[in-house]
């Protein structure tokens, strides 16, 4: 009858073993998922804070364009090469 129990208790700690085992590298694959997916969410908030600055230069930019007109003339001048009386353009050679 010990014999018995005994082999019982092996097979009984075999099988804790091996759900402890299991449960080890479950955690171990739960941990490397979690880093893997917290540096893809600092990595996403990131881009937001760079659009999120994109869009206030943009609206500060769209802003000025509504209300400053040295501003919007400033513009029009870059853009189109517009030329004003008086005024002197220097080409320079790269």
């Amino acid at each position: 009858m010990k014999t018995s129990r005994k082999v019982i208790l092996i097979f009984i700690l075999g099988i804790l073993s091996f759900i402890n085992i299991k449960l080890i590298m479950s955690l171990v694959d739960t941990r490397r998922e979690e880093i893997r997916l917290s540096k893809k969410l600092n990595g996403l908030l990131e881009k937001r804070q760079t659009a999120e600055n994109q869009f206030i230069l943009k609206q500060d930019h769209m802003r000025k364009m509504l209300t400053d007109k040295d501003f919007m003339e400033q513009v029009t001048h870059q853009k189109t090469g517009f030329i004003k009386d008086k005024e002197t353009v220097f080409k320079f050679e790269d």
